[in-house]
C-alpha cells in the first residue's frame, strides 16, 4: 500500500509540474486613475494584454495621486500605470523608468457651472478658484502659475462637488474623468466643459527599476499591439458604456 501510495504521489507531482511551470508571475501596479473611469478600463485592458504577451499576469490598484507615485517609486508596487512623459523632469521619482512607447493620449479641459467665456483659458484663471487632481503634476503646475488660488483633490467626484457647491469656480481635469457628469449626481448640476481642449498629453507606463529588463519588452509588446489591431480594439472596448441601473446613471 505504501509503495502504491508513493507511486501515485509521484505521478501526481509529475502531472502537476507542467501546470506550475505554465503559471505566469503576477506584476502589480498602482495608479491614481479612478476605477470607474474609461481611462482606468483602457489602461487595465492594454497593460493586461501587453504583459500577457511577455509572460506576466497584470493587476492594478488605485491609490491617491501622490501616494501612488511614492508607493511605486519605493518598490512596494512594480510600477505606475498611467503618467505623462515629464514625470521625472525634476528627478522626484528616480526609481521609476518610463516605457518608451505611448500608452494613450489624454485630453484635458476646464469644467465649470458659472464660467462661460474663456477665450484665453490659461490667462483667465487669474480670476478664479481652481481645483486640480491631487498627484497630477502638469495640471498642478499650470494652476500654480495662473490660478487665483487652487486646491488639489483626490477624485473627480470631489472636484465636481466643489464646483457644484460653489467651493471652486473651475475644475481642471481630463475629459474622460468628467464622464461623471452623466451620473444622476451631476446631470442637473449645470457643470459643463468651458473653452477648448487645453492639452493632449501622451501617457506612459512606468516600471520600477528592479524590472528594468522588462522595459524594452513591454515597449515592444505595446508597439506590436498597435500594428496588429489589438490596441485599437481594446481602446474601443474600454469606451463602450455598460448599461447601468436607472438609480445610478443616466446616459
Amino acid at each position: 500500500m505504501n509503495k502504491t501510495f508513493s507511486s501515485l504521489s509521484v505521478m501526481l507531482i509529475i502531472t502537476l509540474l507542467p501546470m506550475a511551470a505554465l503559471a505566469k508571475p503576477i506584476i502589480r501596479f498602482t495608479t491614481h486613475v479612478v476605477s470607474q473611469s474609461t481611462a482606468y478600463k483602457s489602461t487595465h485592458l492594454l497593460l493586461t494584454e501587453a504583459f500577457n504577451r511577455i509572460g506576466y499576469k497584470f493587476s492594478m490598484k488605485t491609490l491617491p495621486g501622490k501616494r501612488s507615485l511614492q508607493e511605486a517609486n519605493k518598490g512596494a508596487y512594480d510600477g505606475e500605470a498611467h503618467r505623462f512623459a515629464g514625470l521625472n523632469d525634476h528627478n522626484n521619482f528616480p526609481n521609476l523608468i518610463r516605457v518608451p512607447e505611448i500608452q494613450q493620449l489624454v485630453e484635458n479641459a476646464m469644467f465649470s457651472k458659472n464660467v462661460t467665456n474663456l477665450t484665453t483659458p490659461w490667462q483667465a484663471l487669474t480670476k478664479y478658484r481652481v481645483t486640480v487632481p491631487r498627484g497630477s503634476i502638469w495640471l498642478t503646475t499650470m494652476a500654480k502659475q495662473y490660478a487665483k488660488d487652487f486646491q488639489e483633490l483626490s477624485t473627480p467626484d470631489q472636484m465636481l462637488n466643489f464646483i457644484k457647491y460653489d467651493r471652486a469656480d473651475i475644475a481642471l481635469m481630463s475629459i474622460e474623468a468628467a464622464e461623471l457628469l452623466t451620473s444622476n449626481k451631476f446631470v442637473t448640476s449645470g457643470i459643463k466643459q468651458v473653452g477648448p481642449v487645453l492639452s493632449t498629453l501622451a501617457i506612459y507606463t512606468y516600471l520600477h527599476k528592479k524590472h528594468k529588463k522588462l522595459v524594452p519588452k513591454l515597449a515592444s509588446a505595446l508597439h506590436k499591439m498597435k500594428l496588429d489591431g489589438s490596441y485599437q480594439r481594446l481602446i474601443k472596448q474600454s469606451r463602450v458604456k455598460k448599461k447601468q441601473s436607472k438609480s445610478r446613471y443616466k446616459f
